[in-house]
């Protein structure tokens, strides 16, 4: 009888460990071994929810080394500090958080991100899979979003007078997302001054955004975070007359940031990248209450347009 309650016992403490969240020494570990250069994580975001068993983890499944970040996101985990609420304000999320950097210096990132095959999105409602934001005062610089239309760029700063100001330019479409690795290539320099900052986007080697203005207002502090963050959920349980949000998966690879191309890169494929123009934008028509891709949600733009 002791000798199969001892076994119990030990087969409980075994789940228990299965589901036993990852340390964020383990997570960071896996992403120094990718060489991230100057992205280096700070930390799980605050509002990662206390009760998702295990949001952010290593995966052996990977396109960089031998190992990813896996986010994991479900109904109902969502998190509060003591001055906000995600659950109060109808979002779940799953994120890392990164060292804060100054603006008004150039800086080259690289993400891979893998969405699955039968990845279950959540739109109408709004995914940000990576985001910079100012620190203090808070405010969204861009958003690398999952929508109706696929992998899209948002700019948030504001511009006064901008028509294109908000404008989710599509990336990547879900047929081509869903199920594969995609490489993204992010250029800028956070600067207030328009004629010194700009914003420039690689998708799988080809140049999808190339913006030259002002992008950046008040603020000594910029951060980076990703993962899968979800607001407005109540557009998504709306629109697809479901009360339960689906379970999301997202892995990151590869991630690493550099202040020259050539550092983050090589010499070859920077001056294949920095040739390169962009000849149209596709726009995406955001809107809370389509249920799927509208036809009329897609425009093409100038991108002498999109200042």
């Amino acid at each position: 009888m002791k000798k199969l309650l001892g076994i119990l016992v030990l087969g409980l403490i075994l789940v228990g460990n299965a589901y036993s969240e990852t340390m964020f020494s383990e997570i960071k570990k896996t992403l120094k071994e990718d060489r991230y250069g100057l992205a280096i994580p700070e930390n799980f975001h605050s509002l990662n929810s206390p009760k998702a068993k295990n949001p952010v983890s290593v995966s052996d499944f990977a396109i960089i080394g031998k190992k990813s970040i896996r986010f994991e996101s479900n109904h109902g985990e969502c998190g509060f500090e003591s001055n906000w609420s995600d659950c109060e304000n109808d979002r779940e999320r799953t994120e890392l958080y990164y060292k804060t950097k100054s603006p008004k210096k150039e800086i080259w990132y690289r993400f891979y991100i893998y969405l699955p095959k039968d990845y279950n999105s959540v739109a109408p409602a709004k995914m940000s899979l990576i985001q910079f934001s100012i620190v203090d005062p808070f405010a969204v610089l861009v958003m690398f979003n999952q929508t109706h239309a696929g992998l899209t760029f948002n700019r948030h700063f504001a511009v006064h007078g901008d028509p294109n100001e908000n404008a989710y330019i599509v990336l990547k479409p879900n047929e081509e997302l869903f199920g594969s690795w995609t490489e993204i290539i992010f250029n800028s320099n956070w600067h207030p001054d328009p004629v010194k900052g700009f914003m420039k986007v690689w998708i799988d080697g080809k140049l999808k955004v190339d913006f030259k203005g002002r992008s950046y207002g008040k603020g000594k502090k910029f951060s980076l975070r990703y993962g899968l963050y979800s607001s407005y959920l109540k557009n998504y349980r709306l629109t697809q007359g479901k009360e339960i949000h689906p379970q999301r998966i997202i892995y990151f690879d590869g991630v690493k940031a550099e202040k020259t191309c050539n550092k983050l890169l090589n010499k070859e494929i920077c001056q294949s990248l920095t040739s390169q123009t962009v000849s149209k934008y596709i726009k995406f028509e955001h809107d809370g209450n389509n249920k799927k891709l509208y036809d009329r949600a897609l425009s093409i733009i100038d991108p002498s347009s999109f200042r």
